[in-house]
């Protein structure tokens, strides 16, 4: 138990304190804004407040975790032994010359995600608007060597003070976007595909849809006992996020009134597990989120609580706030489609922050590292140099004891045509992330 004394109590202290000492250090805390009683205590403790107390181990509140609202913080980064932090402090007496509390909850929070105004073609906070980007830290989990330094002069201060690291865990997710190229589609579309082949002379494509409409032909993306056989030697089930959308626009899945669909549903999740992955249109129209995760629960028969942003598309804090409104539990949409890395500057589930109500919610985030698209479409890297940068990211995750979690698509899968020798390297990167 380690006693923590504060100028004031405060909700985000409260999170942030939990977060980094009791779940990335396996240490419980107790807070006290009394320094009698903080004196009082012979066993592990420190101080956490503006002003520094004598004869104890001092870190200097910075003043982020006992306001209450949103503000421009005006940041920069720097360096304390080659670590990039935030909240940089010049008081000689602080054990550490940055906050590593406020740091802390301003990455996890997405503080910065609530004040700008900056978005993407698809209405998203961009990689290269954040702080991560700005001081060259987006694939260094600051959030984990930050609980690291503050472990380190816990350790020095009270030798008998037992430290516990989570667990590393391989974490895979396939979203399915298009759950088949050419079945479970209406005539309509259907017609309209062939057309569009006839118009660009494929051929190869029309003599392939009708050998898959015609049963002589297996589906191009039906890709899933191909992914379930990649991942039983190792013991690791991927979990699945389905698009269980009306056709339109971006959300262009197969019917979703289809019994063959519906029964890939089912079937995958009795093998791996299921979790909803909401349309890009749903983001703007909570009625149409409702909707979808209603039907994705009626065709598997239980509440769906697991849930994944198409084209990650994420809006602090409304699309968490609507997630929690529908009964989701844990998201996985944490992370950038143009960049791999750490969003949120750590690899471990956290709760959500909703800073403008100031609470500590039910909603828990599965930070994503890589994903298939980034590396193909957003810096088109060559097979190799996506290996090289899978291993480098899955080595520093091991390193922090984090979890690495990597999002795949089951027509990434296919190994042939634009995605053709990507099978390889999906199958490495399993290896390298499950052993």
């Amino acid at each position: 138990m380690l006693l923590i004394l504060t100028t004031a109590m405060s909700n985000r202290l409260r999170y942030i304190a939990d977060l980094m000492i009791r779940d990335m250090l396996g240490v419980e805390v107790m807070f006290t804004t009394s320094v009698d009683e903080f004196h009082g205590c012979s066993g592990p403790k420190l101080a956490y407040t503006t002003k520094p107390v004598p004869d104890t181990l001092n870190f200097e509140a910075s003043g982020l975790l006992f306001e209450k609202g949103i503000r421009q913080q005006g940041l920069t980064s720097s360096r304390v032994a080659e670590v990039p932090v935030l909240f940089q402090l010049a008081n000689p007496a602080a054990a550490l010359p940055f906050d590593p509390f406020a740091a802390a909850f301003y990455m996890v929070s997405r503080y910065e995600e609530y004040l700008t105004h900056k978005k993407d073609s698809f209405g998203r906070f961009p990689a290269t608007a954040s702080i991560a980007w700005e001081g060259k830290f987006l694939d260094v989990p600051v959030v984990h060597l930050w609980a690291e330094m503050v472990g380190r002069l816990l350790k020095q201060h009270f030798p008998g003070l037992q430290i516990r690291h989570p667990e590393y865990r391989f974490v895979p997710t396939i979203d399915i976007d298009h759950a088949y190229c050419y079945r479970c589609r209406p005539l309509i579309r259907t017609l309209g595909g062939i057309g569009k082949s006839l118009l660009n002379a494929h051929f190869k494509d029309i003599y392939l849809r009708m050998q898959v409409l015609a049963g002589m032909a297996a589906d191009p993306y039906d890709t899933y006992d191909y992914i379930r056989t990649i991942h039983e030697p190792y013991a690791v089930n991927p979990l699945f996020f389905i698009l269980f959308a009306d056709y339109g626009g971006n959300d262009n899945n197969v019917t979703i009134t289809s019994k063959a669909f519906q029964h890939l549903i089912r079937e995958l999740d009795q093998h791996q597990g299921v979790g909803i992955h909401p349309s890009l249109s749903s983001n703007k129209h909570y009625l149409k989120l409702q909707a979808e995760h209603l039907g994705l629960s009626e065709v598997l028969k239980r509440d769906v609580t697991n849930s994944r942003q198409h084209f990650l598309k994420l809006s602090v804090p409304k699309t968490y706030r609507s997630l929690i409104q529908l009964g989701i539990r844990d998201d996985y949409s944490m992370g950038y489609a143009s960049h791999p890395g750490f969003r949120a500057g750590i690899s471990i589930p956290f709760p959500f922050f909703d800073i403008t109500r100031n609470e500590t919610t039910s909603l828990m985030i599965h930070p994503i590292t890589l994903m298939d698209v980034t590396m193909k479409d957003y810096l088109r890297l060559t097979g190799e140099q996506s290996l090289e940068m899978i291993g480098k990211l899955i080595g520093t995750v091991k390193s922090v004891n984090g979890e690495f979690i990597s999002l795949w698509h089951n027509e990434s899968l296919t190994g042939t045509g634009r995605w053709l020798g990507w099978r390889r390297i999906f199958e490495e990167m399993v290896k390298l992330a499950a052993t």
